[in-house]
């Protein structure tokens, strides 16, 4: 073999070889390469979708342990305002109150309503006690954890046997209370 011969066929090999390279590049390690970049980016948003989900995950445990942190503050809001008129409860608190400030109620009435869309119960009654025995029931009354509002309220000297004003005066009362009503009432 001649020298031009053995550089031409350097050259062809040289040539060959570089062209095998870029087929190979170009065939399969280009293609591997870029889905490699593919998988790393998906990869990388799926790991910040994690990191987000256990944000939320922690954020959503905080927000039950509160809500269980707040369990004696819901029942105690069902029991000032609760879902039905309760009347034998509402009875029961006045005649504890009552009881509690020597004060016996005559003439008790209930009635339930619905007015602008809340639902009320309404008690009238009677009863005669001297201003300071009053007072103390109506700041028991006041101290209710179920809201019971005074809005009415009528006051007349009682006259004893002797034909002299006594301290015992004569209250005519209305009180209301609230409750929550779902669905329809009829």
């Amino acid at each position: 073999m001649t020298e031009t011969t053995k550089q031409n066929f350097s050259i062809l090999l040289i040539t060959l070889l570089v062209i095998g390279t870029i087929f190979l590049f170009v065939r399969f390690i280009k293609p591997f390469f870029d889905s490699t970049k593919e998988l790393m980016l998906e990869i990388k948003k799926t790991g910040e979708n994690i990191k987000l989900l256990q944000e939320y995950k922690a954020k959503s445990e905080s927000l039950i342990q509160s809500y269980l942190d707040l369990g004696d503050q819901v029942e105690s809001i069902n029991l000032a305002l609760p879902d039905n008129p309760q009347t034998a409860q509402v009875l029961a608190t006045l005649d504890m109150i009552s009881k509690n400030t020597g004060i016996s109620l005559n003439n008790l009435s209930f009635r339930e309503f619905t007015k602008e869309d809340k639902d009320y119960l309404e008690i009238k009654t009677r009863f005669s006690a001297t201003y300071d025995s009053t007072k103390e029931w109506i700041e028991e009354v006041e101290k209710e954890l179920r809201v019971i509002d005074i809005t009415k309220s009528n006051i007349k000297s009682s006259i004893s046997s002797k034909g002299k004003i006594s301290d015992i005066l004569e209250y005519n009362v209305t009180l209301l209370t609230y409750f929550l009503s779902y669905g329809d009432r009829n």
